[in-house]
């Protein structure tokens, strides 16, 4: 059993199931490392039973495998020795219900109704009952872009694109808001039809930036000479008027202006004047990157 594939025990399933050819490498990957373990498996979308048996062929006996189905005539499967639940997986009651009784869970599936308000909700909801180490397996996701469905902007993988910026906020130097997405969701993975969500709540800290104690020269910055003359006028006027940042690359390079800026009082008053010429320099800076950035890519084709 231990070398059985997921193509495999779904061609064995007795009962009917759907899925995509390219689904079973990605099942294997993620999900072997739980055959013969005792665990928790949730599926959403099981009525006729098909992936029941999948899974169980799959993952062993020791699997607790758990159907939900919006559908009533799903509960006949419990007869075959699985959990089943009727209801709506767009609705957070459900959910609050579902986890109260079951309790926390390590794989959760979702080949349901593949609209957007489900699978949102169903992240959403699930998030917190997923142990570490664990995985959110969202299916079919290719309804995003179906005209069927809502407007792009308002789809699943729209969702997660903004997710995307949540995760990004466990970074210090960002300023972005924390959320129980940013603490609980490790990383994402894209698959054609397929997304995942790994659940791993210890690498979900804040990261910081740290230095060594390695000998500094503060070489210059080569990375804009491309800009041209116009731009980096602009951004030298930027770093030169950084007076009150006092960094120590700006003590080394204007030692007797930064000597007179760690004065709290003249540092503090002196912004009234230097962060409206700051700010201005820095709108022109990013209207010149913009312009910069399509200008260099033109006729450049993008894969």
């Amino acid at each position: 059993m231990a070398n059985k594939s997921t193509f495999e025990a779904f061609s064995n399933s007795p009962y009917f199931s759907i899925k995509h050819t390219n689904y079973f490498d990605i099942y294997d990957r993620l999900l072997s490392k739980y055959i013969g373990q005792s665990m928790t498996f949730v599926e959403i979308g099981v009525l006729d039973g098909g992936s029941l048996f999948m899974w169980r062929d799959f993952f062993g006996n020791r699997a607790r495998i758990i159907g939900v189905d919006l559908n009533p005539n799903a509960i006949k499967w419990r007869e075959h020795g699985f959990e089943i639940f009727i209801g709506d997986q767009s609705n957070p009651d459900f959910w609050v219900n579902f986890f109260r009784e079951i309790g926390d869970i390590d794989v959760l599936l979702d080949d349901g109704g593949h609209r957007n308000i489900q699978q949102i909700v169903t992240v959403q909801s699930s998030l917190p009952y997923v142990l570490d180490g664990g995985l959110i397996i969202v299916e079919d996701t290719q309804t995003s872009f179906m005209k069927f469905e809502t407007f792009q902007r308002f789809s699943f993988i729209s969702f997660l694109k903004q997710k995307i910026e949540s995760l990004y906020g466990r970074s210090d130097e960002l300023n972005l808001s924390k959320d129980v997405f940013t603490k609980s969701v490790s990383s994402l993975e894209f698959f054609t039809g397929i997304c995942v969500l790994h659940i791993n709540r210890s690498l979900c800290e804040s990261t910081q930036r740290i230095e060594n104690d390695g000998k500094r020269s503060f070489q210059s910055d080569f990375r804009y000479n491309v800009d041209g003359k116009v731009q980096s006028v602009f951004r030298e006027s930027y770093n030169w008027i950084s007076w009150d940042y006092l960094s120590e690359e700006h003590r080394k390079n204007y030692p007797r202006v930064s000597k007179i800026f760690e004065n709290d009082v003249i540092r503090n008053s002196s912004r009234i004047f230097i962060v409206p010429i700051r700010f201005l320099i820095y709108v022109v800076l990013k209207f010149m990157n913009v312009w910069n950035l399509k200008k260099q890519l033109k006729g450049f084709e993008l894969y």
